[in-house]
């Protein structure tokens, strides 16, 4: 790669780094059919996503390790992944981690490399990176917490200058709030706000699990241990972690005194074990594991994506019908119909309509078609945009239990617009938008209690 074509420009002799430089475009559908659908991301000529974090529905960033020129990357999406753009690179040591606070404030870190490991940040959404201060001479840093624009933690795995720090003015300084340790400092931490966080040194039975309640001053085990592969918290008492040495989703209701089990491990077709999960809501959760795929009868094979819909009372999954073979190494999630699947390497999937429009259960299945959904047929509201009214045809060809809901953006529920059993027949419906704001909305097709497909629709007024 052409390394003349990144520049760096000096202010008040800080080195910023400029958002670059050449953009790698691949064409996709305007319309992408219900479901999963297949994304590239460019050639990283031997590297391989290491994270990957999206803001919202249509802004994600990933950063890389080095490649074989002993470069690493940072990558922006703005338009939920179709293309992506390369916007700093370092060289001599990988990237570690990335994460953002909103759309504008987000801090990047690297591994030990030519010296000691680097923290960049950027306040306008990645177009300038300012590199920030290290806290010590041969720092090796491994995971970020923002806590709020100012705070900042970071694991630092170096024996002799590492452990957990805390900067409370977005990097100038830092505080050492778990002292380095022989036997092997945290490499993983997770603030849920400033008092309450929780540190890990690995994702074995016999690693340490422990939280804090007062901003790191003290540290205490916690009863489930070992450490964690993810890591969720929605409040100070309601998280989830999953680690795969153990094979299981844990959730915890009292700030993690007490845990439950949410997924125990399946051997089957598929076999049922998470690495990586989303959570959407109290009862919505999506998750991965890089070998988890489903068998079919002749012999080959598909990834699967997790999902249940009861808190783990009961799993299903999904197999997105792309084209990908390729390992899920990352999942995310930026609302309940805007979703990620990534490989580490080249590829990955994406949804704009919450997943597949079939969950299919976990049962040895001899012949998977014989589950999936009757013939029907969800059209495209018209006319759209609208103002203030709009028609949705629909056709079944079977009596079915008919359920038509509309979504706001956030996923809020608006409007039931059809409820009752149908014959088999071709329908229409009205949205009248009167009593609400300008924007996106999406309205979802249920068939005997089943979503059958989600459509997009945008109000102008």
């Amino acid at each position: 790669m052409n390394k003349n074509k990144f520049y760096i420009k000096l202010t008040s002799g800080i080195f910023y780094f400029s958002i670059l430089l050449f953009i790698i475009a691949f064409n996709f559908s305007d319309n992408p059919p219900s479901g999963w659908y297949e994304q590239l991301i460019p050639d990283l000529h031997g590297g391989s996503i290491i994270d990957i974090t999206f803001t919202d529905s249509l802004t994600g960033y990933a950063v890389t390790s080095t490649d074989t020129d002993d470069i690493s990357y940072i990558l922006k999406t703005s338009n939920g992944g179709d293309n992506w753009n390369f916007i700093l690179y370092d060289t001599g040591r990988s990237f570690s981690d990335i994460q953002f606070l909103n759309n504008s404030i987000g801090y990047a870190s690297t591994l030990y490399g030519n010296g000691t490991s680097k923290l960049f940040k950027t306040i306008d959404g990645g177009n300038n990176w300012l590199r920030l201060y290290s806290p010590g001479i041969f720092n090796e840093f491994r995971e970020i917490s923002v806590v709020s624009e100012n705070e900042l933690w970071m694991t630092d795995i170096n024996v002799f200058s590492g452990g957990v720090y805390r900067s409370t003015n977005s990097g100038v300084s830092w505080e050492n709030k778990y002292p380095p340790q022989l036997s092997g400092n945290p490499d993983r931490i997770y603030m849920v706000n400033s008092r309450i966080g929780f540190i890990s040194n690995g994702n074995l039975s016999n690693s340490i699990f422990k939280k804090t309640t007062n901003s790191g001053e003290s540290w205490f085990n916690l009863p489930a241990q070992g450490g964690w592969d993810d890591i969720y918290f929605k409040d100070s008492l309601t998280g989830w972690k999953c680690k795969i040495s153990v094979n299981n989703i844990i959730k915890t209701t009292d700030g993690g005194n007490n845990w439950i089990n949410v997924l125990s491990a399946n051997t089957g077709n598929p076999n049922l074990i998470i690495q990586k999960f989303a959570v959407i809501n109290d009862s919505q959760i999506w998750g991965i594991y890089f070998d988890s795929y489903y068998t079919f009868p002749n012999g080959t094979h598909r990834r699967v994506i997790l999902k249940t819909t009861n808190n783990g009372v009961n799993w299903g999954y999904q197999l997105p019908d792309t084209n990908i073979r390729s390992l899920y190494d990352f999942i995310e999630f930026s609302d309940f119909l805007h979703g990620w699947c990534y490989s580490s390497r080249i590829n990955g999937v994406h949804t704009i309509t919450g997943g597949d429009t079939v969950t299919y259960p976990l049962t040895d299945i001899s012949n998977i078609n014989d589950i999936l959904p009757e013939n029907f047929k969800l059209k495209q509201n018209y006319p759209n945009p609208f103002n203030p009214r709009t028609k949705i045809g629909y056709e079944i060809q079977k009596s079915k239990n008919v359920l038509i809901k509309v979504f706001d953006i956030q996923g809020r529920e608006v409007k039931t617009l059809i409820n009752k059993k149908q014959p088999a027949g071709k329908y229409e419906t009205e949205f009248d938008g009167s009593g609400f704001a300008s924007g996106v909305y999406y309205y979802s097709l249920f068939l005997d209690g089943v979503k059958a497909d989600v459509k997009k629709m945008m109000l102008i007024k």
